[in-house]
């Protein structure tokens, strides 16, 4: 496979054009101004210190003035109004799993959707791809040929491992990201044990999980159980673990019961504990939908 810095710019330019001529009227007719509603912050610095009105949030009263004045005060805030945009994509092997489309390329293609309403409101956007660890760090950045290159990398970056490690990504990204972002973690989120670190990123940043399927995963637990009813026997699954690079052979209720409800029934009850808003598509979903009710949902909670 050629190096992703490779491919030839046109190429790039065909899927990115193509992907904004689709988007372009969805993000500036609709998302665009969700978008910076709902993630439209307080303020990063104090401006001044003034009287209390009725109409101020009493949040913002200035206790120690207060206190000295005897009567209230409240800070004012200058609005920030340039937003840090993280897309931290999952480039494991597993990703690369899909019947129509991959689940990376769909990753492509949303963090191209974002990417667009992020530059559509000048604000400054970069990408973490991670596996068993960060792979490569793009710093934010505000500019159009900034976007081609991470919509670039989403799409082609070569990952160097094939596994995933949720638990070491998390942690390597909250130490590398100091000042608060808006990072979209984009993943099938094939793993457990990340609780801890992640709990620790959205403490200090706004986290949205993206949680990407593909039917074909669970598509095959309708035909099968009527075949072991009838039989009475296990059935075994010999399939290719193109993280471990090995072929293994497994039972297919075990797997199906152990493995891929568990995985779903953990990241829902972390993302809910946390009171992270999240969605998950697949191959079959209106992904641009899916991502204009999220941040709608967003928006009702703040």
């Amino acid at each position: 496979m050629k190096n992703n810095s490779e491919i030839p710019i046109q190429q790039i330019l065909s899927k990115v054009k193509h992907l904004e001529i689709r988007a372009r009227k969805l993000v500036q007719d609709t998302l665009s101004s969700e978008y910076h509603s709902v993630f439209k912050g307080r303020g990063i610095e104090l401006h001044e210190v003034r009287n209390y009105y009725p109409e101020d949030d009493v949040r913002d009263i200035d206790w120690n003035v207060t206190a000295r004045m005897n009567e209230p005060y409240v800070k004012t805030y200058i609005e920030e109004r340039q937003l840090t945009v993280l897309f931290a994509v999952d480039i494991s092997s597993s990703c690369y799993f899909g019947r129509k489309k991959s689940k990376r390329e769909i990753m492509a293609e949303i963090s191209a959707l974002l990417g667009f309403a992020s530059f559509f409101n000048n604000d400054r956007s970069g990408l973490i791809l991670f596996s068993e660890d960060i792979e490569k760090f793009i710093p934010p950045a505000k500019n159009y040929s900034h976007l081609l290159r991470i919509i670039r990398d989403v799409w082609y970056y070569e990952a160097k491992n094939r596994g995933t490690n949720l638990n070491r990504s998390f942690s390597s990204i909250y130490h590398l990201l100091k000042k608060k972002a808006i990072i979209f973690i984009l993943s099938d989120f094939i793993d457990t044990g990340y609780e801890k670190p992640l709990l620790g990123l959205s403490n200090r940043h706004e986290v949205i999980p993206i949680v990407i399927h593909d039917t074909l995963e669970e598509e095959i637990k309708f035909s099968i159980p009527h075949f072991i009813h009838k039989l009475k026997l296990p059935v075994l699954l010999e399939f290719e673990d193109i993280e471990a690079g090995q072929i293994k052979t497994i039972e297919y209720q075990k797997f199906h019961k152990t493995e891929i409800q568990k995985i779903k029934k953990y990241y829902r009850d972390i993302f809910k504990k946390y009171g992270l808003a999240y969605t998950e598509v697949d191959e079959s979903t209106d992904y641009f939908k899916k991502i204009e009710l999220l941040l709608r949902r967003r928006m009702k909670k703040r």
